[in-house]
C-alpha cells in the first residue's frame, strides 16, 4: 500500500436475504422473482467491483444481515464472497448494526482471516497489515443501542489515515429508529479523515473537507421508500487531506415514485398518455434494470372524476407498464375538478360554507377538544372531499386541520339534528 494514499470502498445496510413484502400486487411473477434476488445480486456486484478495482479495504458499516439467518445458506454465501476477497488480498472491516447484532444472529461460521469484525464490547482500533490506515469502530452487542458510542472513539493517530466506522442514526432521521445517537460534531471532533456510517438508507454527506462524514446508503432499494440509484462509495484518502468520494451504482433493480401533473387535461386517454410518457422516461433512466414505480396523479382537470376511479386507472396502466418491463406498485389520485365544475346541493353548500367559516377561528381552541364522536365521520369525509376539490386542501397532510374540521363537523351535525 502506498503510504501517501489509501482507497477504501464503503458500503452499508446490505440486508442479505431480506424478505420482500407486497410484491404480489405487481401482478408479475417474473418481476417478483427478480426482486426477491436483488440483495444477493447487488452484493455480487459489490464484490466484483472490489475484485476489479482492488481497493485497500472494503468497509461494511452495519446491517449486513436482515436478522437471524433462516438457515446456513445466508452465512455460507457471505463466507464464500469473503474468500474471494481473501484470495485477492483485500481486507474487509465490519461493524455490526441493529439487524445483525450479536444478540440477533444466533448461527456462526468461520470467516477467512482477511475479515475483521470490530468488537461490540468497546471501541477497537485495527491497523491495516500493510500500514498506512487505521480503522476505529464498535459494533452493536444488542439490537437497540441507545448510548452515544462516538464519544468513546479515540482521537486520530498522526501519520496514518484514520477511518471511523459506526452504525448510527446520528441526530435522528424520520422513519429510522434512534440507535447510537450522536452529533456530527462528535464525529468530526475525532479528527479522522473519513467516517463511514450505516443505518440511514439514503446516501448523505454530513460533512465534507478534511473530516468527511458519509452515509453510503443501502446497497439495494427494497421498496418504494428507497428510490433512485443505490450502491457504495469509493473513497480516496490521504493523511490530513480532503476525502475524494465518488458514488458507484451497484443496484440490480430500481424503485421510483413518479408524479404526473394532469392540470388542464380534459380527456381521459390524454391523461393516460401523459402517465405512460412519464413511465417511459423513468424506464430510460433505469437502463436495463427491473423497475417498479408508484404513480401519483395531481392537479385540477375536467376528468378528475374518471381519474379518481383508481381501479380503472390501474387496469389501464398495468398491462402497458408490464410491456416496458415496469412493475406498477400503486396508483394514487390527488386530483380535483375546477371550481366552476363542482356542483353541490344547496343544503350541502351552506354547510360547507359554515365549515370554511369555522376554519378561520382560533385553532388553539381545537387542540384541547378531544370529544369527537364517531357519528360525524361521514360529514367529516364530505367536508374533506369538498375542501380538496374546492380549495386544494388535503386533510391527510395536516393533523391540526383534521382536528379543526372534526370540530366544525360536530357543530354542523348538531345544527342538522336540531334544525331538521
Amino acid at each position: 500500500m502506498a503510504q501517501a494514499q489509501v482507497r477504501i470502498v464503503h458500503a452499508a445496510d446490505i440486508h442479505l436475504d431480506s424478505s420482500q413484502d407486497r410484491l404480489s400486487r405487481l401482478n408479475n411473477a417474473e418481476l417478483e422473482d427478480e426482486l426477491n434476488a436483488t440483495q444477493r445480486g447487488a452484493f455480487d456486484r459489490l464484490i466484483k467491483y472490489c475484485l476489479d478495482t482492488a481497493p485497500d479495504a472494503l468497509v461494511l458499516a452495519g446491517d449486513l444481515y436482515d436478522g437471524d439467518w433462516k438457515d446456513f445458506s445466508t452465512g455460507l454465501y457471505f463466507v464464500n464472497s469473503m474468500r474471494d476477497l481473501h484470495d485477492a488480498n483485500i481486507p474487509v472491516v465490519i461493524v455490526q448494526g441493529n439487524h445483525d447484532a450479536e444478540s440477533v444472529i444466533t448461527r456462526t461460521l468461520q470467516l477467512p482471516p482477511n475479515v475483521h469484525v470490530m468488537s461490540t464490547d468497546r471501541v477497537e482500533s485495527w491497523e491495516h497489515p500493510d500500514g498506512g490506515v487505521i480503522f476505529h469502530g464498535q459494533g452493536f452487542a444488542t439490537k437497540a443501542v441507545r448510548e452515544n458510542l462516538a464519544r468513546d472513539y479515540p482521537f486520530s493517530i498522526p501519520g496514518l489515515v484514520n477511518v471511523g466506522v459506526l452504525h448510527t442514526s446520528v441526530a435522528g432521521y424520520a422513519g429510522h429508529d434512534t440507535y447510537a445517537p450522536c452529533s456530527v460534531q462528535d464525529l468530526t471532533g475525532r479528527g479522522y479523515e473519513y467516517f463511514a456510517l450505516g443505518h440511514i438508507h439514503r446516501r448523505t454527506e454530513l460533512n465534507g473537507g478534511r473530516h468527511a462524514v458519509w452515509f453510503s446508503g443501502n446497497l439495494q432499494g427494497r421498496g418504494i421508500r428507497e428510490t433512485g440509484p443505490k450502491g457504495a462509495l469509493d473513497v480516496v484518502l490521504t493523511p490530513g487531506g480532503e476525502a475524494e468520494v465518488s458514488f458507484v451504482e451497484l443496484d440490480v433493480a430500481r424503485w421510483e415514485a413518479l408524479e404526473v401533473d394532469v392540470t388542464g387535461i380534459d380527456d381521459f386517454d390524454e391523461a393516460m398518455k401523459s402517465v405512460l410518457s412519464t413511465i417511459e422516461n423513468a424506464r430510460g433512466g433505469a437502463g436495463d434494470l427491473p423497475l417498479v414505480v408508484r404513480i401519483t396523479l395531481r392537479g385540477t382537470c375536467a376528468v378528475a372524476r374518471q381519474l379518481l376511479d383508481r381501479d380503472r386507472v390501474t387496469a389501464e396502466l398495468q398491462d402497458q407498464a408490464s410491456r416496458l418491463r415496469v412493475g406498477l406498485d400503486k396508483v394514487s389520485t390527488e386530483v380535483a375538478l375546477p371550481p366552476d365544475r363542482v356542483v353541490l346541493p344547496e343544503r350541502q353548500r351552506t354547510l360547507m360554507q359554515q365549515v370554511l367559516n369555522e376554519l378561520q377561528e382560533d385553532a388553539s381552541i381545537i387542540l384541547n377538544d378531544r370529544d369527537v364522536s364517531e357519528d360525524h365521520n361521514k360529514l367529516h369525509t364530505e367536508i374533506g372531499r369538498y375542501l380538496h376539490q374546492e380549495v386544494g386542501i388535503n386533510l391527510k397532510d395536516d393533523d391540526l386541520l383534521q382536528k379543526i374540521v372534526l370540530r366544525a363537523a360536530r357543530r354542523a351535525q348538531v345544527e342538522i339534528e336540531g334544525g331538521d
